[in-house]
């Protein structure tokens, strides 16, 4: 079970935390078939605590394993046979084609045995836009289709925070991007950690003047238009967390699904269905409590995994963040983020207001917006209430 330090946890190695170890996987191109889906989660049933989730990074992960039931789980899944489910693999939408720039980078990659010699979370994220763009996930190398042909690079960053380096062509863009992983996989280091210098090298035939295009964010739930006339339909986990019966619940309903795929913002798709299933999916959907409205407040929270899940956990972060759901909060056009400790996991981007549990007490913060008094108040005191109750708890 041990990892390199700052590795991410994956089938073969789980990490440890507060329920146990937790397990994650990323199948090729995010997609599972209905079968697959649910037997993934029977697997967790049977040896974790059935909690499942799929991450703001559109990863699935399971909790609650054991020393003991983590190979086990492991040799399920691996029976299952759905394909490389973790290692180096860049990220794009859930609803992209295939696209030639990720398979050119993957394949350099794997050609030149990169994946040991990377840092565990170095990534490349290939954006081609549209309602489902990538801004809020951060990679060491973002490549973002400008729709003219050209395509942009940064390094370092998310939409907001990145190192715009500038655009070119398919092919300009790649070579820079394939330069910046021989010089990731010589160090092992970070591209945020790149010189001056050596970003100005590698700014060497693109174009500068390009800027990030402004996108309006968008959850992953809905109807979403695919090549071909069909579309997708999306739903999401409430504060990315399901029971492992509402999955395969799920599952048996949609049984007649082409594919499951997870989405960023802890979104599934739903795709090969008519108009008529997916209205019936769709209230199925909702019963079963997942998200299914774009408006669900539940959408603009992030939480952390919280207590009981990780030891370093100053309260519930789930259970603050169903409160404030059904408080109507946030009250506002940004993000309501919720971290039990100081370690700021599950950080959205773009306008956010952050409840941090220090040790001490928990302490209001927040980036592009001002919130109300009375966001400001119930997070204060129900954030006191929850992390003082945590505290007898342990005492």
């Amino acid at each position: 079970m041990t990892m390199r330090r700052g590795a991410c946890p994956t089938l073969s190695a789980p990490m440890k935390t507060g329920d146990g170890l937790l397990a994650r996987i990323a199948p090729a191109h995010g997609a599972l078939t209905p079968e697959k889906l649910a037997g993934i989660a029977r697997a967790a049933r049977r040896h974790g605590n059935g909690i499942l989730e799929v991450t703001a990074r559109g990863k699935l992960q399971i909790r609650g394993l054991t020393a003991e039931s983590a190979p086990l789980f492991a040799t399920e899944i691996t029976a299952l046979d759905l394909g490389p489910v973790d290692g180096f693999a860049v990220e794009a939408g859930p609803l992209a084609p295939a696209q030639p720039l990720a398979e050119r980078i993957n394949a350099h990659v794997a050609e030149r045995g990169y994946a040991a010699l990377l840092a565990p979370k170095v990534s490349v994220t290939v954006d081609e836009g549209g309602a489902l763009h990538l801004d809020a996930i951060s990679a060491d190398i973002k490549l973002v289709a400008l729709g003219d042909g050209s395509w942009l690079i940064g390094l370092g960053g998310n939409g907001a925070t990145a190192h715009w380096l500038g655009s070119g062509d398919e092919q300009a863009v790649g070579a820079v991007a394939l330069t910046v992983l021989d010089l990731l996989a010589q160090t092992g280091g970070r591209a945020r950690d790149f010189t001056q210098a050596q970003k100005d090298a590698l700014r060497t035939g693109l174009d500068p003047s390009a800027e990030y295009p402004a996108r309006a964010d968008s959850a992953p739930v809905g109807r979403f238009a695919l090549e071909g006339g069909e579309s997708a339909l999306g739903i999401a986990l409430p504060f990315g967390q399901i029971a492992a019966e509402a999955l395969i619940a799920l599952c048996e309903v949609a049984s007649d699904a082409r594919d499951i795929r997870l989405a960023p913002r802890s979104g599934l798709f739903l795709t090969g269905l008519q108009e008529p299933r997916q209205r019936e999916l769709f209230r199925a959907a909702e019963a079963l409590g997942f998200a299914t409205d774009g408006h669900d407040p539940r959408l603009s929270i992030a939480a952390c995994a919280g207590a009981p899940a990780c030891a370093s956990a100053r309260f519930d972060a789930k259970a603050l963040a169903a409160e404030a759901a059904a408080a109507g909060l946030p009250d506002g056009p940004f993000r309501l983020h919720l971290s039990a400790c100081e370690k700021g996991c599950a950080q959205p981007a773009g306008p956010v207001v952050n409840l941090i549990a220090a040790e001490s007490c928990c302490t209001l913060s927040s980036v592009g917006t001002k919130p109300s008094e009375r966001l400001r108040t119930f997070l204060i005191q129900r954030g006191e209430t929850l992390r003082a109750a945590l505290l007898r708890k342990s005492g």
